[in-house]
């Protein structure tokens, strides 16, 4: 590798949107979504308000991007004949953080995390041959699977019911291929 001609801004774009990321969690966790400024945000992580805007629109933006690694692997489900191997791993860590839930599934958090899921699992259906063969618009098909995955994670996660991680892992794939194959004509 060529030292020289290696450019160090990506890391360093890198880490500072992470402590930003870091910095968001806290606050969320701590004062809630509503009460969150991107003052506070980059406040809290030691930043400038300009530096953030260099990295995110706003606080809704941020929190996408908290919630993308948990989020992807259930995007995955609605197109991959096998279950996401990092699927398991995730709701485990959703399940030993479940006391975090009402921070993430109520109010303006929800419907981020709904529309962001549902822009990921519409990414993945366009990305094959079956988009042209939904019996419903793209969109719709992505909001009707996002909320079917989200409904069973949170009412799990909020204790409705006990499942163990895997079974609700195996579950969440299953139903999320039918339930895309079952949309197409």
């Amino acid at each position: 590798m060529d030292y020289l001609s290696a450019d160090p801004e990506p890391q360093r774009g890198e880490r500072t949107g992470a402590a930003f990321v870091g910095a968001f969690v806290t606050l969320m966790f701590r004062d809630g979504f509503e009460n969150i400024s991107v003052q506070g945000i980059a406040a809290e992580a030691g930043m400038a308000r300009s530096t953030f805007y260099e990295h995110f629109s706003g606080k809704d933006d941020v929190l996408r991007a908290s919630m993308a690694h948990l989020l992807a692997p259930l995007a995955s489900c609605v197109t991959g004949e096998d279950q996401p191997a990092e699927l398991c791993t995730v709701l485990g860590h959703m399940w030993e953080n479940r006391r975090l839930a009402d921070a993430v599934f109520t109010g303006a958090p929800r419907k981020i995390v709904v529309l962001s899921l549902c822009e990921m699992i519409e990414a993945r259906i366009r990305k094959t041959d079956d988009c042209k063969s939904l019996i419903l618009p793209l969109r719709l098909a992505a909001i009707q699977l996002a909320e079917a995955q989200l409904a069973l994670v949170e009412n799990w996660l909020r204790g409705r019911a006990f499942a163990r991680a895997d079974d609700i892992a195996t579950a969440l794939h299953r139903t999320s291929r039918a339930s895309t194959l079952a949309l197409l004509s």
